[in-house]
């Protein structure tokens, strides 16, 4: 099938083996650690919310690339690994509504946790119960009324440190009102691992 469709970057569509060139790979700017808000105890994100980064998150999410889940998915994996996020008892992806999921066919945050270690990461810890606006374009009140009880936890997250796992972290408002569900269900702990943010 290569000689058919030949296999190219995700990002730059350059022709080669990989899904993420060298050349866009280097164009991803480490993040790290960014200072905790709200509820979160640890915000964790990988990279830059900024040039071929915030492509990959569009690419992935809103033009459907399914090649760059893997790679951007082993990017993660790195960022757990570097920054101790091993702590935490279960791993549970931002969740999106069931319409928006059937007609993307995918959540982009449990693609992003697939490298994560299987025995910890629990996507029915948390269910979105309210069909949301994207937070795009929103001013940060009306992104804050917008999420407003819009996700569910399961009581299972009960005594239980949580970790989310999402593609990208700005104004910190969707990873904090999955907070508030998992603290209401009884989680002890809550933290964010992004794949990009801002700092």
């Amino acid at each position: 099938m290569d000689w058919v469709y030949p296999p190219k970057c995700g990002l730059c569509s350059q022709f080669g083996p990989t899904a993420i060139c060298d050349a866009c790979a280097q164009d991803f700017k480490p993040l790290g650690l960014i200072p905790p808000s709200g509820s979160l105890v640890r915000v964790v994100a990988a990279f830059h919310y900024e040039s071929r980064a915030a492509q990959a998150v569009r690419r992935l999410k809103y033009n459907r690339v399914t090649s760059l889940a893997d790679p951007l998915a082993a990017l993660v994996r790195s960022a757990y690994d570097s920054f101790d996020c091993d702590e935490f008892d279960y791993i549970a992806p931002v969740p999106i509504h069931w319409m928006r999921r059937a007609y993307r066919g995918f959540n982009q945050s449990e693609a992003l946790a697939a490298g994560l270690p299987a025995d910890k990461v629990r996507p029915e810890l948390l269910s979105r119960i309210r069909m949301t606006r994207p937070q795009v374009g929103l001013t940060r009140e009306e992104r804050v009324q917008n999420l407003l009880g819009a996700f569910a936890a399961s009581t299972h997250a009960a005594g239980k440190s949580v970790l989310l796992v999402d593609d990208v972290t700005t104004s910190g408002h969707t990873a904090e009102q999955c907070a508030v569900a998992l603290y209401g269900a009884g989680a002890t702990r809550v933290g964010l691992l992004a794949l990009t943010g801002e700092s």
